[in-house]
């Protein structure tokens, strides 16, 4: 199931990298849009960095709650058993802003 978002979007997305090692060496880059879709491009508000990339998953949540986002637990991050057996480097998820 695919959801199209709005031009302010409501959703962040995560690409996780790496997942293939320890969750200690995991980076997380957070962007606006699907990564690779026509609209891609990192967050753009003037508030916000072009790019933001996190190295632990306690930098991830402090800048999520900056962008609005309450933070999922950190077993949303890890990858499942299907991308596992597909030896993904890395995963993508969807983080969902709060209303303000």
């Amino acid at each position: 199931m695919q959801t199209d978002c709005s031009p302010y979007s409501t959703v962040v997305w995560v690409t996780v990298a790496g997942v293939r090692n320890s969750r200690l060496s995991w980076t997380y880059t957070l962007t606006e849009d699907i990564p690779g879709s026509p609209n891609d491009r990192t967050m753009h508000d003037s508030s916000m960095p072009t790019e933001k990339r996190c190295h632990s998953y306690p930098e991830l949540c402090v800048w999520l709650y900056t962008y609005g986002c309450p933070p999922p637990p950190p077993d949303y991050f890890a990858p499942t058993h299907e991308e596992i057996e597909d030896g993904v480097e890395s995963i993508l998820r969807r983080v969902i802003r709060s209303n303000s």
